[in-house]
């Protein structure tokens, strides 16, 4: 018999952290409502602890409150002698570096990637990982190294038949390959992408590679196929409570218009201008800039390229060991 059958609390407790789980991707703030208000941290087991804080962490990094992520991390960090902590080492080491990464802490993000990818992990979790650290080069600028471990990871999902893997690997190629002005490469990476996504209906996914695709045939000057593309995408869009996303829209299909001959009303240009404010891929931003503020006569300022911050933490010191 196992303590979950022999002890209801422990029992109720495990069904709740699934819950949790089960709403990580499709509703994270209920996932925190339940970590939160139904969850009593102190009557937790440990192993029920670890779980907890690993999904309080990840659910605080995808709504965005990154401040909260440090109290988790630093008390996760602290039940590293748990047998559960070792066997979920991979996962704990990636979903630390998402949280560096997003809070600008590039190269030790990049170093605590890479020490998750030296313990034993699943083909799964190597992709992802590969995947993380081309995000970082992508951020800095080095394409070279971020396109060898996108493609790294494209054999790997293709090992696994992972198909959403290889439709959200096959965007990011296309990202890479707008970075650098290459709009014919860029064009068959997203169609690729929107139709892998269009088979696994996953919204996220077919939103931001239909976009980038409408974004390409623009500046291609394919303007009936983003015409056939357009009403679609627009209606996903209008579909997700996603502001970023309806804003990257907003930029693409003004673009459009402005390529069309319509004039772009004062009112609108503002508009633009604030919500690009708001943005927070820096990626975009570059690409917003450089494209389409000339079109439509805005001028924006893009932030400089902040010097990687260094992160200093009692508890990260083994992370930067790597010595598990």
């Amino acid at each position: 018999m196992s303590v979950a059958n022999s002890d209801p609390t422990t029992a109720e407790n495990e069904y709740l952290l699934q819950q949790a789980q089960y709403f990580l991707s499709s509703e994270p703030t209920q996932s925190l409502r339940i970590l939160n208000e139904e969850l009593a941290l102190p009557k937790l087991t440990k192993k029920q602890q670890i779980q907890w804080y690993l999904l309080n962490t990840r659910a605080v990094i995808v709504t965005n409150q990154l401040n909260k992520g440090y109290s988790s991390l630093e008390q996760l960090f602290l039940l590293n002698e748990h047998p559960y902590f070792y066997e979920k080492l991979p996962t704990i080491l990636s979903m630390t570096g998402v949280w560096l990464r997003k809070s600008s802490y590039l190269s030790d993000a990049e170093a605590t990637f890479t020490c998750a990818l030296k313990q034993p992990s699943s083909l799964n979790q190597q992709m992802s990982l590969k995947v993380s650290l081309a995000i970082i080069a992508r951020q800095q600028t080095n394409y070279i190294r971020a396109k060898a471990l996108y493609r790294e990871a494209y054999q790997i999902a293709e090992k696994l038949k992972n198909e959403r893997a290889l439709a959200t690997i096959a965007n990011n190629l296309g990202v890479l390959a707008l970075d650098n002005n290459k709009l014919r490469q860029a064009n068959g990476y997203f169609r690729k992408a929107l139709a892998g996504h269009q088979l696994q209906a996953k919204k996220p996914g077919h939103i931001n590679a239909g976009i980038n695709l409408l974004f390409v045939f623009l500046l291609q000057k394919q303007f009936i196929n983003y015409q056939r593309l357009y009403d679609p995408i627009a209606k996903l869009v209008e579909s997700v409570p996603d502001q970023p996303k309806r804003t990257y829209l907003l930029w693409v299909n003004s673009g459009y218009q402005a390529a069309q001959g319509k004039l772009i009303s004062q009112q609108l240009r503002a508009q633009l201008k604030t919500e690009f404010e708001q943005l927070e891929s820096k990626g975009l931003k570059r690409l917003i800039y450089k494209h389409l503020a000339p079109t439509l006569n805005i001028v924006l300022n893009l932030p400089a390229q902040q010097a990687s911050k260094t992160f200093n933490a009692p508890w990260f010191e083994q992370v930067k060991l790597c010595n598990w």
